[in-house]
């Protein structure tokens, strides 16, 4: 073993591919990753507020799978808004539910505002709940309606303010895309870190290129558009044969730079409940890989090319390596680049978990990011061959 300046042609390289590779992945980092954090930071700040007599009537509707007790922790705060303009509640239940019914009843006796309807029993080659939020948008009076489900807590009075903020009656804005955050503190089972590590990580894939101005998704917990957007795409007429998509599908086909908004402030914000808990989490990532397989307007490379772009490096620096044994120059070279990639690594992704209200980690980052690709692979497969619920007749 011995330093020698004498690099053979193949060994320099391989080291020159590992530096590109490096250089390439602090690209994608600095000019896609970290361009949610920054947002974020100046969401509030360059985009006040307006006057009230600006505000638009907004219809907001609640999906709901007859969960009475979190319908009973959600509908005071969404009645409780302070909102300068007109606003509707419309709960949508997915069937008959007597305990949603009293739930909804209780508090409509002080909310005239506040409706309650359900769908119909027996639907079968339907998607029930595309159906049901199709009724809520049909039923909404408003031109406005902001969408959300049952699953979250709204933690600001603030919130319908913050999302119907860029719309206008003479703003080109038809679509505003919200975020919902999982609570790290409701996670203590096993694979936690991966879990909230991969959450941050698909959010920024869609938030960071609807934020460059190409948006292809949004989150069903918390989203707005004009109802004449929905009709004009005849809702969600082209995926009813699928049970999701209506945030994803749906989003893809009527969301242009022109139109959409993403809004990060942290007031809009809401928190998911149980967002993390491994079941849920693992079905909402399958039925997600599955659904964006339909969609042509989406990001196919930047984001996916950040953890290839790592083991790439990695490869290259020990390839390497290898090759100019005995003489460990290449080695400290390549450790160099290696250690220099994942110290970038920690530092954007850290600052973007915070911004995103995750999981506080620091160590964990690089091995996380470096295997997400492969994570990434084996949903896809498993989502396109797995045996959970897909299309409407399953």
């Amino acid at each position: 073993m011995y330093i020698s300046p004498y690099i053979s042609p193949l060994s320099m390289w391989l080291l020159v591919g590992a530096a590109v590779c490096a250089l390439l992945l602090a690209a994608i980092l600095f000019f896609r990753v970290r361009n949610v954090a920054e947002y974020r930071r100046r969401a509030d700040s360059e985009r006040p507020d307006k006057p009230d007599a600006d505000y638009l009537p907004v219809s907001v509707i609640v999906y709901s799978q007859s969960e009475s007790e979190s319908l009973a922790e959600l509908l005071p705060m969404l009645l409780k808004q302070d909102y300068p303009a007109a606003f509707e509640v419309i709960v949508v239940n997915d069937g008959e539910s007597v305990d949603v019914r009293d739930t909804v009843s209780l508090l409509r006796a002080s909310h005239p505002n506040l409706y309650l309807t359900f769908t119909p029993q027996g639907v079968v080659n339907l998607s029930r709940k595309k159906l049901a939020l199709t009724l809520g948008i049909k039923a909404a009076r408003y031109d406005v309606v902001a969408l959300t489900t049952a699953a979250v807590e709204i933690e600001s009075t603030q919130w319908l303010r913050r999302m119907m903020r860029p719309f206008g009656s003479d703003s080109p804005v038809e679509l505003v895309i919200g975020f919902a955050y999982v609570d790290p503190d409701e996670d203590d089972r096993h694979g936690r870190r991966r879990r909230a590590f991969d959450y941050v990580a698909d959010s920024t894939r869609w938030l960071s290129v609807a934020i460059a101005g190409k948006p292809f998704r949004g989150t069903e917990y918390n989203i707005a558009y004009r109802k004449d957007l929905f009709m004009r795409n005849k809702g969600f007429a082209s995926s009813l044969n699928l049970h999701y998509g209506d945030d994803d599908i749906f989003i893809s086909q009527v969301a242009r730079r022109a139109n959409t908004v993403v809004e990060l402030s942290d007031d809009s914000i809401v928190r998911l409940r149980q967002g993390n808990h491994p079941r849920l989490f693992t079905e909402r990532t399958l039925r997600r890989f599955f659904t964006e397989s339909f969609i042509r307007r989406r990001p196919r490379f930047v984001h996916g090319a950040i953890g290839w772009l790592q083991i790439a490096a990695i490869g290259c620096a020990v390839a390497a390596s290898a090759l100019s044994w005995p003489n460990v120059e290449p080695a400290i070279v390549g450790t160099v680049l290696v250690v220099l990639m994942f110290v970038l690594d920690i530092v954007v992704w850290r600052r973007q978990m915070a911004a995103l209200k995750s999981r506080n980690l620091m160590l964990t980052i690089p091995w996380l990011s470096l295997s997400y690709p492969l994570r990434r692979l084996y949903g896809k497969i498993h989502a396109r061959f797995g045996k959970q619920k897909k299309y409407t007749w399953d």
